[in-house]
């Protein structure tokens, strides 16, 4: 990404780019700023709220996988260009992540003590949940067949309830699939 991106973007001259920020590296660190800025503002409620950790988990995945698709671009800024930040700046955002991450891992080791989350390592868990979201940004289209919101909740139920049917959904398909059978024999 060039000053001039960055200018186009926000439809100025590299020349006001540059009275504002002394750098491009400054512009970077801006936006990781903010990024993160955003993370802890949307869970920082959530957690303040001392919900369930089922209750909260589930907000806190809506609110990130919605934050990462909203916020497509700067996500976007986020992964691709890390490594142009200054050795300084990447130890701060490591720092923050670790930070970020933690407090997702208390909900979830909360949620493990209560006996509501399976026992898996908090880190794993949590680093999967994220993992998740976090690449929503590569394929989300506001221009797509569902809004941000569907697509969160989405994420949502397939992160606390997996992928497969649950059991009563199957046995009442199997006696619904049976009577519509008898009902064609008879």
């Amino acid at each position: 990404m060039t000053i001039d991106d960055i200018a186009s973007n926000l439809g100025y001259t590299k020349s006001v780019v540059y009275y504002y920020f002394k750098s491009k590296n400054e512009i970077l660190w801006q936006v990781f700023s903010r990024i993160y800025d955003a993370y802890f503002a949307s869970i920082s409620s959530i957690i303040e709220a001392e919900l369930p950790p089922q209750e909260a988990m589930s907000r806190i995945i809506r609110a990130h996988a919605t934050h990462v698709m909203e916020s497509r671009e700067w996500t976007a800024i986020y992964y691709r260009d890390e490594s142009e930040l200054t050795e300084k700046q990447q130890k701060i955002i490591l720092g923050r992540k670790r930070e970020y991450d933690a407090i997702i891992e208390g909900v979830y080791q909360r949620g493990v003590d209560e006996g509501v989350f399976r026992p898996i390592p908090t880190a794993v868990a949590v680093r999967a949940i994220l993992g998740m979201c976090n690449w929503l940004y590569t394929w989300y289209k506001e221009s797509g067949p569902l809004p941000a919101a569907t697509i969160a909740d989405h994420c949502v139920s397939m992160l606390t309830d997996g992928y497969l049917e649950p059991a009563s959904s199957k046995i009442q398909k199997a006696s619904q699939g049976k009577s519509q059978s008898r009902a064609v024999k008879a």
